[in-house]
């Protein structure tokens, strides 16, 4: 993988690390379901300047849109509505990872390196650890636990249409993201005025404050044009064990996100998990075979 593409993985983790801390300022004004149409509503708006990208197939922006843009964040919310604590939520969504790389395997016939295997293995290891350090003594309903796999589940199918799209179906674009973000836009509405009522609605208008709308602005611009137009980029370009696990990623930053700006605990507990995911993703993407025939004697 090239130096600028795993900085750009790094990145993009982070946008979406932080992008915690963001949902949670935004979420004191909007309810979830009303927040995640307003969300895409403002991010499809490019595509009055874009026209559709002409490699991208219809049957695959709507399956992007409905998986990666509207189930993984309707199931998340349930799945945390049901009880499921949200630092706990944004480490178990982080199964899409696996899931993915199996999907790939199964589905895409792509295949593991030895390598691959061990940093998976280690990053997993790590991401227990951080798991650990939540929701600790919290009894948590089995029907949140399904709605948490089926949110991740449905971001790893987005995943693999991405990939088996391809470049030319420019999903790792502004044009891309936006075309897709058409789709999620009227069931995320009917979704909340069915559960969430009209009052909401109007208690959303009357309670909106300058931050929250900051707070959307950046959920737009940061975790969804430019985040997921680089994390589309990575998956179209790289197999999917090298470039999904990189999300491993996320709840690091979230974690480190809420310290900062939040006074939320990082405990050495949750470092050494941190440790043990980016040592794996230095196992996964730098090319050690390379290296050590370089340094082999001639």
């Amino acid at each position: 993988m090239r130096p600028l593409h795993i900085l750009l993985g790094v990145f993009v983790a982070a946008i979406w690390g932080f992008n915690f801390v963001v949902l949670k300022v935004a979420l004191v004004d909007i309810p979830p379901m009303l927040l995640t149409g307003l969300r895409f509503l403002f991010s499809c708006l490019p595509v009055f300047m874009f026209a559709k990208p002409a490699g991208m197939k219809l049957k695959d922006m709507i399956a992007v849109g409905l998986c990666t843009f509207l189930g993984q964040y309707i199931f998340l919310f349930v799945a945390m509505k049901q009880g499921m604590p949200a630092g706990l939520s944004s480490v178990t969504l982080q199964l899409q990872v696996f899931i993915t790389i199996l999907l790939s395997i199964v589905l895409l016939g792509e295949k593991l390196k030895l390598r691959q295997i061990i940093g998976s293995a280690l990053a997993l290891s790590g991401l227990g650890t951080i798991a650990a350090t939540v929701g600790q003594g919290t009894t948590i309903p089995l029907l949140a636990m399904v709605f948490i796999v089926c949110a991740a589940a449905t971001w790893a199918y987005g995943n693999l249409v991405i990939r088996r799209a391809g470049p030319q179906a420019q999903f790792g674009s502004l044009q891309g993201v936006a075309w897709a973000s058409l789709v999620p836009i009227l069931p995320a509405f009917a979704l909340s005025l069915v559960f969430e009522g009209p009052a909401s609605w109007v208690a959303a208008w009357h309670n909106l404050h300058p931050i929250t709308v900051a707070a959307l602005a950046f959920t737009v611009v940061f975790s969804t044009w430019i985040g997921f137009s680089i994390w589309s980029k990575l998956l179209a370009s790289y197999p999917a064990g090298t470039a999904a696990p990189f999300a491993l990623l996320v709840p690091v930053f979230g974690a480190l996100s809420g310290y900062l700006f939040l006074g939320e605990t990082f405990s050495a507990q949750r470092g050494v998990g941190a440790v043990m995911i980016f040592v794996g993703l230095a196992i996964i993407l730098l090319p050690f075979e390379k290296l050590m025939v370089r340094r082999s004697p001639v």
